[in-house]
């Protein structure tokens, strides 16, 4: 566990909420940080030509079983 979240966590149980709003606030400012950045990546080698591969997602087809009509009974 990183120190922020650790201070975090011991800035909740002591109950200072206004140093815990502040931490949460750093904690989520640097992983949107580090998201928004990966982001310009993605696009930057997108306009340059060199395109980012994504694995697509393949569906397996399902088999299905096939539907037997119920035998009719014959009264005699």
């Amino acid at each position: 566990m990183g120190t922020e979240l650790k201070d975090l966590i011991n800035n909740i149980r002591d109950g200072e909420n206004v140093k815990a709003g502040k931490e949460f606030d750093s904690i989520m400012k640097e992983k949107l940080s580090s998201a928004l950045d990966a982001e310009k990546i993605k696009v930057a080698s997108s306009m340059v030509g060199e395109p980012v591969i994504e694995e697509p997602v393949v569906e397996e087809p399902v088999a299905e079983e096939p539907v037997s009509e119920p035998e009719e009974e014959n009264e005699d």
